[in-house]
């Protein structure tokens, strides 16, 4: 049996019912909603190899991909097509994808910040010593080294560069290869040319004992792009953080009452009618009704509210705030996806997954970018090659490197997801995302009440 079947068995488990109703939204119209974490996304190119590569299966109604969080919001008719067979087919695409779940993204990011390390590790270390060895060349050319010295340093050179380019590099010619089975150009393309070509040229001087090598090249370029996207990453980890704390609003554990009995539980556990007490100074588990108890509740995380509701029987109550003064016994209404903090969430999640204008335009130029550097970049390989061959390699790979649309390909959907973040900290959700590009131009703006701009909350000034 082998790894793809392997994985389709593993990814079956998501079609089960008990497993589904924890991260899965059922619709009005019968379609199924679901937040995927994607692997393996680093452009523009890779969100547009996930979204079209979908358009052909039965029953997948809408992907939305964000490039800067890597989740995507699914819709989906389950009469028509299993969940596992949609993850499967993003595994076929190159990018693997799993239900996204706030309690297992930390150590995602965790995995995933030691697996970017570790290769800019090895391409860091790799730099530097191929740049000692390429000084050491450059002033052998102003000091007569003899060529048996030149041809070892060349030959340390490359034994250097081998996990350079075969291990850090390795992203890079994966998504490139990936891109290209699917018909689609993504600024790993470029990259993996540039990187790829003068690693090839110099290993070919080398072995023939004449000619120019780069090594110290490929190893600065492969480091300085890694270090490009470790950055990246590290923005990208805090900005999806920040829609994650409306999660972690809610308490690890719950006191549910059984037969009389108090038995601590994982909020996980709860189920749509449980009773469960809350003492003075909890975190309310999960949205609930009043059956016992009379007390004060502080909806200022969810509401803005500054002021405690008082809650009586038979009021609502919000999971993740606060009880203050009484003990009250609740009976559980909604939980898991169904709940007001998942609502607000996914609310947040299509903000970010809305592209807005300029989002689409950054897309739209990196795709037609990279089509037309590679035209133009062989075109001038082709008139340098008539005119001054022994440099038109050399020409055209500069070109590849020099024009890489990493910030075309980046910079927009960080910033993006980077400003919606900083919003959500200072307590304003963004529920459309192209409210961003509105709001530069907005001339007035109305606010509804008081406690919209003020915290409440008072102290001593003298």
């Amino acid at each position: 049996m082998n790894a793809q079947v392997i994985a389709a068995d593993r990814l079956q488990v998501y079609d089960l019912p008990d497993v589904q109703q924890t991260f899965i939204v059922a619709r009005p119209d019968g379609l199924a909603e679901a937040a995927l974490t994607l692997e393996g996304i680093h452009c523009g190119g890779c969100v547009r190899r996930c979204e079209q590569g979908l358009k052909d299966q039965t029953g997948v109604r809408d992907l939305q991909v964000n490039l800067s969080t890597r989740r995507a919001q699914l819709v989906w008719d389950p009469q028509q097509i299993r969940l596992s067979q949609i993850l499967n087919r993003l595994a076929e695409i190159g990018y693997p994808a799993y239900p996204y779940d706030v309690r297992t993204q930390e150590n995602r990011y965790r995995q995933e910040r030691n697996r970017a390390l570790r290769r800019l590790a090895v391409a860091g270390f790799g730099m530097m010593q191929i740049m000692m060895l390429a000084v050491a060349m450059y002033a052998g050319t102003f000091h007569d080294m003899d060529d048996t010295m030149r041809g070892f340093l060349r030959w340390m050179s490359l034994l250097v560069a081998v996990p350079v380019v075969l291990y850090s590099a390795q992203p890079f010619f994966a998504n490139a290869w990936s891109g290209l089975k699917n018909r689609q150009l993504g600024m790993d393309v470029p990259v993996s040319l540039a990187i790829g070509g003068a690693f090839l040229a110099s290993c070919w001087a080398t072995v023939q004992g004449g000619g120019e090598v780069y090594f110290d090249s490929v190893s600065m370029f492969t480091f300085l792009l890694l270090l490009g996207r470790f950055l990246e990453m590290g923005a990208r980890h805090k900005a999806a953080r920040t829609s994650e704390d409306l999660i972690n609003l809610l308490p690890a554990t719950a006191t549910r009452l059984r037969d009389g009995q108090e038995e601590i539980i994982p909020v996980t556990q709860l189920k749509r009618g449980d009773t469960v007490l809350v003492r003075p100074g909890a975190t309310i588990p999960a949205d609930a009704r009043v059956i016992d108890g009379i007390s004060s509740v502080d909806e200022a995380m969810l509401t803005g509210e500054s002021l405690p509701l008082t809650k009586q029987p038979g009021a609502k109550v919000i999971g993740g705030t606060i009880n203050i003064e009484s003990p009250l016994t609740l009976q559980v209404e909604k939980v898991g996806p169904d709940s007001v903090l998942s609502a607000m969430n996914r609310l947040l999640q299509r903000a970010q997954l809305e592209k807005p204008r300029l989002a689409r335009l950054a897309d739209r130029v990196a795709s037609y970018f990279v089509a037309g550097l590679l035209l133009i970049a062989s075109l001038v390989g082709w008139w340098w090659w008539q005119h001054q061959p022994q440099d038109a390699f050399w020409i055209t790979l500069s070109m590849l490197v020099v024009t890489c649309p990493c910030a075309l390909s980046l910079a927009t959907p960080a910033a993006l997801t980077a400003a919606t973040g900083a919003l959500t900290r200072l307590g304003l959700l963004i529920t459309r995302g192209h409210a961003l590009e509105t709001l530069a131009k907005a001339d007035h703006i109305l606010f509804d009440k008081t406690g919209t701009l003020t915290l409440g909350k008072l102290q001593i000034d003298e």
